[in-house]
């Protein structure tokens, strides 16, 4: 009997949109925030003009003001606001003139920005500037956008000089040397010490032809899941080299990044890029639902980890895993030459035995919503089919 291969929220049925439309849900809620926005000291006169601004714009043009608000420059500022996390001030400062970059449509109204921007990314243009001393502000405009330098010298984008930091891997997805998140340094996992940038020697190439040969075996694997990739992950971040572990992170603030080291086996890098973006599917719904009611206060052993974790870290886990497991389950069906050694059966049988134990763990203590529920019954028929299989 074949293995099912599709679950709510785990692996998509083709064509399916579902995270489309909860990453649409998020946007809005993002956006809410902004409008709602209250926030002291200098940046508030500039706020309060801009949400005038935003207001009518969503109006006019909503599909590009929720494409630029989706921004992975400009999503994570803005959810870091929501969560009353940082500095709210910073949080605006940053996110705004980086929203105002990402508009795929100039609007009819300008609108200026007459606060100091320090940093400006502009992945459409694939450049990124830092400014020192701070600009004094930019200005939107059907023209474009044009900033005005410490100096009151005008200039319109794209800028002299900048940075190249982004790379493309495949369709939506990014190899970024710049990191705009302002949490990346937190850090929770007791193995790691944040997630500073760090090509751990190699160079840019040789992380995007590593990357790239991991993203092919999932599309081998799992296309329908890879299809599904660009809304759930659309940037990753290098954090090292480790040819003996694996080492990534992603944060509920920032759905759609991920930061990974690199490893010289494809599988482990495609094991770890179809755990991250699972991760950013949870951390996007979370936003909108709490899947499990107890997620936060009960705490347990966990199956993929050695400190305590609390039970929605172990959902994360199994959820994360389970697509992970069917990942080896389809190489070996289809006879894949990597999936012929003794390492990936070991793999393979301690994928399936740690999410047993989650989903166990899960299935005795979790108290899901209507949503977690349907998770959590297909998270458990897809691992009863593959370890059938």
């Amino acid at each position: 009997m074949p293995v099912t291969q599709h679950g709510f929220l785990v692996l998509p049925r083709p064509g399916e949109t579902t995270l489309r439309t909860l990453r649409r849900k998020v946007r809005l809620l993002a956006v809410r925030t902004l409008v709602t926005a209250r926030v002291p000291g200098p940046v508030s006169r500039p706020l309060a003009r801009f949400q005038d601004w935003l207001t009518e714009a969503l109006q006019a043009r909503p599909g590009a003001v929720l494409e630029a608000v989706g921004s992975p420059d400009v999503l994570p500022q803005v959810l870091c606001l929501a969560a009353g996390l940082t500095d709210p001030a910073a949080r605006i400062a940053e996110g705004v003139p980086n929203l105002l970059a990402a508009l795929p449509e100039r609007p009819p109204q300008a609108l200026l920005w007459d606060h100091p921007v320090s940093r400006l990314a502009v992945p459409a243009l694939g450049r990124a500037w830092t400014f020192e001393p701070p600009l004094r502000g930019l200005v939107v405009d059907p023209l474009g956008i044009e900033v005005r330098h410490s100096d009151d010298r005008l200039e319109r984008l794209p800028l002299a000089g900048g940075l190249s930091p982004y790379h493309p891997l495949a369709d939506g997805l990014a190899l970024a040397t710049l990191d705009t998140h302002p949490l990346s340094d937190h850090e929770d996992h007791p193995d790691k010490s944040g997630n500073a940038l760090d090509l751990g020697g190699r160079s840019v190439q040789d992380w995007t032809a590593a990357l790239r040969e991991a993203l092919a075996l999932i599309a081998l694997a799992l296309p329908h899941w890879a299809a599904e990739r660009p809304v759930t992950l659309t940037r990753l971040l290098p954090v090292g080299f480790e040819p003996e572990r694996h080492l990534s992170a992603s944060y509920r603030e920032a759905p759609g990044l991920a930061w990974l080291t690199l490893h010289p086996d494809p599988v482990t890098l495609a094991e770890a890029i179809v755990h991250e973006a699972q991760h950013s599917k949870l951390n996007l719904v979370s936003w909108l639902d709490p899947v499990l009611v107890n997620g936060q206060t009960t705490w347990t052993e966990s199956p993929v980890r050695p400190d305590l974790r609390p039970l929605m870290g172990v959902l994360l886990a199994a959820h994360a895993f389970v697509p992970v497991a069917m990942l080896h389950h389809r190489l070996a069906a289809l006879g894949h030459p990597l999936s012929q050694t003794p390492h990936f059966a070991r793999r393979r049988a301690q994928v399936l035995e740690s999410n047993a134990r989650g989903l166990s763990v899960i299935q005795e203590q979790g108290e899901p919503t209507a949503l977690g529920a349907r998770v959590v019954r297909d998270l458990a028929a897809l691992h009863a089919g593959l370890l059938s299989a």
